[in-house]
């Protein structure tokens, strides 16, 4: 977990100074209501990465990052880590995804200090930036509350540790690859679904599966072990991306082969 993180100096010292990370306009505008009536809260910056994030941080000196991003997203992620690292003023706020207990690890894995659902209400949000603004650690605490996110972590530390040494032949099927690849590519579980021609629910047992195989908590550690271990080859190459789920067909049978733009390997 970070450390806990002095508020920044702003220059009205009584306002939660916050820069929101949305990629949709029209969410960072659903954000931006959620806080405009709190009297000690100002949405300084809205930017649609956490790369753009970095740019404005030393300049807008925010308290608190919101983040509602693609953390499965190997890139973003990466930047998200970078934004953890060279803001360490700030605190992070991440909005969680499509499976809530695997936002919460990823969020403790890019160094956050507080989580909220996608479900949760305006005032459950503004209760955590609260928090981190007065120095608490809201997601630790939450951590606390939930042994049983506390045992997967476990896990999946030992189990990188156990194999972290051992020469692996790659364990994941041909559709599991399928999977993680778009998955890699930053799509959500019913966008791979139309990708693949399967369901959003074939979809979820696969990520299941192998998980399970792998030994990680979340799709964001079966990204970086295939990866690592060259099942999965990232650079370089633009993956390909569903269109918006507003305009997505319903799945359909099984595609014809197209070109990857995602490198799959079989040990």
């Amino acid at each position: 977990m970070a450390p806990r993180r002095p508020r920044s100096k702003a220059p009205d010292p009584e306002t939660i100074r916050i820069v929101v990370v949305e990629p949709t306009a029209l969410m960072g505008l659903g954000i931006r209501e959620a806080l405009d009536g709190e009297p000690d809260m100002e949405v300084v910056a809205e930017v649609r990465s956490p790369d753009a994030a970095l740019a404005v941080a030393e300049d807008r000196a925010p308290d608190v990052f919101i983040l509602d991003v693609e953390l499965q997203e190997p890139a973003t992620s990466a930047a998200t880590h970078r934004l953890a690292q060279e803001a360490p003023q700030s605190g992070i706020v991440v909005v969680g995804g499509e499976d809530d207990d695997a936002s919460i690890l990823e969020a403790v894995e890019i160094g956050a200090m507080g989580h909220v659902s996608a479900v949760a209400g305006p005032g459950e949000l503004v209760a955590v930036i609260r928090k981190i603004a007065d120095g608490e650690d809201p997601l630790r605490d939450e951590l606390i509350a939930r042994p049983d996110l506390i045992d997967k972590m476990m896990e999946g530390f030992r189990e990188s540790f156990r194999r972290a040494d051992e020469p692996r032949s790659n364990p994941l099927s041909e559709r599991e690859l399928d999977v993680l690849r778009h998955v890699a590519g930053g799509n959500r579980n019913r966008q791979v679904g139309v990708l693949l021609g399967i369901s959003e629910q074939t979809v979820k047992n696969h990520l299941s599966s192998l998980m399970h195989k792998l030994g990680v908590p979340n799709r964001l550690r079966a990204v970086t072990v295939a990866v690592r271990e060259g099942w999965l080859v990232l650079d370089g190459v633009t993956p390909e991306v569903a269109p918006p789920e507003g305009d997505m067909p319903s799945p359909e049978p099984e595609p014809a082969t197209t070109a990857s733009t995602v490198s799959t390997r079989k040990s």
